[in-house]
This record gives structure tokens, sequence and C-alpha cells, in this order.
């Protein structure tokens, strides 16, 4: 593994440890299913940024039932457990 790869790696553990830290906090305050939502949009929005760069198609009219079934199944539901855990299991 080159050094690149190496702190490559070491800022998307800190990049998605970090997201988890910030639910903790702010679940109490919006809420689970808010901090879900917040936490989907800011990601949504970096993709839409990156694939504007990368001038990546998505494709939406055809795919968009698609795309709807696996943001729900691997995002929109794991991330509310998350924030809805944040606000009752005691841990940092």
């Amino acid at each position: 593994m080159r050094v690149a790869d190496l702190l490559r790696l070491l800022l998307l553990a800190a990049i998605w440890g970090g997201s988890f830290v910030f639910m903790r906090i702010l679940a109490p305050v919006f809420g689970p299913i808010v901090t879900a939502e917040l936490r989907i949009l800011i990601a949504g929005a970096v993709l839409t940024v990156y694939f504007l760069f990368q001038r990546f198609s998505l494709d939406w009219r055809s795919n968009w039932k698609h795309y709807l079934v696996i943001g729900v199944i691997n995002s929109a539901i794991p991330f509310s457990l998350y924030s809805y855990a944040a606000l009752h299991i005691p841990a940092s």
C-alpha cells in the first residue's frame, strides 16, 4: 500500500468516525429523522458536486425508482436508526 493510499484511508476513517460524533450531538437537538436527513443531504450535495466535476450522468429519468429504493434501504433507514440510537444509548 502506498503512502497516499494510507493517507486517504485515514482521512476516510476520520470523516466516517467524526460523523457519528456529530450525530450524537445533533440528534438530541434536531431529532433523529432531521439528523439523518441532514446527513444524507450533505452527502448528496458532495456527490452531486463530484459528479459534476467528473461529468458523470446519473440518468435520473430512467433510474429514479432504483435510486429511491437503494437510498431508502442503504441510507435513510440505517442513519435514522443510528440517530435514534444516539438518543438512547449511553456511549460516546
